[in-house]
């Protein structure tokens, strides 16, 4: 019997950290903080965990440890910190201001599966410009720390994010949210400001992640961004990933413009859509999160594809953070450049929403393979479940992971294929309603990258049940009528 579970850990160790097994990620990139693991600090203990995160190696996990189905903890940080080629650099940005640690919030989170199995395999986070004092705004996360904080690498060079007021090309000003597509290409939404201040015009870039090169630029125009103005998420619709992914449009959220900007890499051209259903609730203005309220009216923000079938409609599922509400459009309407060309509000009879609502405001969301989404319910701190071939509403809900502590504002989320296939569930949190409240302590963890197989997060919850096998998507308003 110890010959057999001897076998099997190396297997696990094999797995995990072998030279060819397309699972380098781990062991180049993940920093576990001990605490979250059951104080496991020796080197074999550590990759046995990295198996069990995500279920790479399950079967040999102790019988203490938590459940697979579980979120994990990969990395966590009380405050931000970045990768200086020395501390005196680090101690010249903060005492000029250009650092200022403790105020800085991480929102979002991607992961980079090299390809190539090149050994290019990362955690990408984005940190918005709030405020001033924030040296990077795009990074990796790195296998150093430092206090006790991973460190974050600068994407793709220091260079891109010192002196952005320049407006160079090789600029990036502010980021809230990014996007990894099946063609290994890093979407960057670059809004462009700092704080309210309009440092330079808001743009889209794409990164090839094998050669860390620029294969997409696009610069909005007045005329798209209009007087107020603020992207925040970019959804990518890639059709053709097999054939040289040309044919790509991203969805990108105005949360200040109440509107939906539509960009078509093909043909290098962008367009401005307006709707009611973008529009935040006044009485969903206030937010109350583990004790800490904060005003916030926010349009537009979550945005996620239904799962691309050829010859099928695809659908581009979205809701106003502050708002009960989730609405739907089909693609094909809204890739219509001549519809909106003289009005970005001429067609309200395209867009539709659930009759059912949430009973609290949700960020960030994300669809699966089988079309179930998944998203966060931010005063009930929890993560849950709907499958969108049904009616929407909190009684189609199903809560899959409930944690007080570290589940704490979902921000951002995103599934990821590894190179098995498995779909990954990846998602940022932070005590951001400390940050908009201003009782952030910087002695505390803040914030946290978590991981688990979608798979396991879905075991037996209500949306895999087998009842909902058709494609076709569930109810909402609207002047016309689903298509079927």
């Amino acid at each position: 019997m110890v010959l057999f579970y001897t076998i099997l850990f190396c297997a696990c160790i094999n797995v995990c950290y072998g030279q060819d097994d397309g699972y380098q990620f781990f062991r180049q990139e993940v920093t576990i903080d001990p605490a979250s693991i059951n104080n496991i600090t020796d080197n074999s203990s550590s990759t046995q965990y990295l198996c069990i995160a995500l279920g790479i190696c399950s079967n040999v996990y102790p019988s203490n440890a938590q459940s697979p189905k579980i979120p994990r903890v990969v990395h966590q940080w009380q405050q931000l910190e970045f990768d200086y080629s020395s501390t005196a650099q680090r101690d010249a940005d903060v005492a000029s201001g250009y650092f200022t640690p403790g105020v800085i919030a991480p929102i979002d989170v991607d992961v980079y599966y090299s390809r190539a199995n090149s050994g290019r395999n990362h955690i990408f986070v984005t940190i918005p410009r709030f405020v001033t004092g924030i040296p990077v705004t795009l990074g990796i996360v790195t296998d150093r720390n430092y206090s006790g904080n991973p460190v974050i690498r600068p994407y793709p060079s220091w260079s891109w994010h010192r002196n952005s007021e320049n407006c160079a090309r090789n600029r990036i000003v502010s980021v809230f949210r990014i996007k990894i597509d099946e063609c290994g290409r890093l979407w960057v939404l670059d809004t462009g400001k700092i704080g309210d201040n309009i440092i330079c015009p808001p743009q889209l870039l794409a990164f090839d992640l094998e050669t860390n090169q620029v294969v997409h630029r696009h610069e909005f125009s007045t005329k798209v961004i209009g007087l107020q103005y603020l992207f925040v998420t970019p959804a990518v619709d890639v059709r053709d990933p097999d054939n040289g992914c040309r044919d790509t449009f991203v969805y990108v959220a105005d949360v200040l413009g109440f509107s939906l900007i539509v960009y078509d890499a093909a043909n290098d051209r962008s367009w401005k859509i307006q709707d009611k259903t973008m529009y935040p609730y006044p009485s969903y203005g206030t937010y109350n999160i583990a004790g800490d309220s904060f005003e916030l009216m926010d349009g537009i923000l979550g945005l996620a594809l239904s799962p691309y079938q050829p010859n099928e409609e695809r659908v581009l599922f979205f809701h106003a953070m502050s708002s009960p509400t989730e609405n739907w459009v089909y693609t094909s309407d809204i890739r219509n450049f001549t519809r909106f060309q003289g009005n970005s509000a001429s067609s309200p009879e395209i867009f539709h929403t659930y009759r059912q609502t949430r009973n609290t405001q949700s960020a960030a969301e994300v669809i699966n393979k089988d079309g179930i989404m998944i998203f966060g319910l931010l005063s009930d701190i929890t993560l849950a479940c709907w499958n969108t071939r049904t009616e929407y509403g909190s009684n189609r809900f199903d809560i899959i992971a409930n944690n007080p502590v570290t589940l704490q504002f979902p921000s951002g989320i995103k599934i990821v294929r590894n190179f098995r296939g498995d779909e990954e569930l990846w998602f940022m949190t932070s005590r951001f309603q400390k940050v908009g409240a201003g009782t952030l302590n910087g002695n505390e963890v803040n914030f946290r990258v978590q991981a688990v197989r979608v798979d396991d997060i879905l075991h037996g919850s209500s949306c895999r049940d087998k009842q909902f096998a058709s494609n076709q998507i569930g109810g909402g308003y609207g002047l016309l009528g689903k298509r079927g």
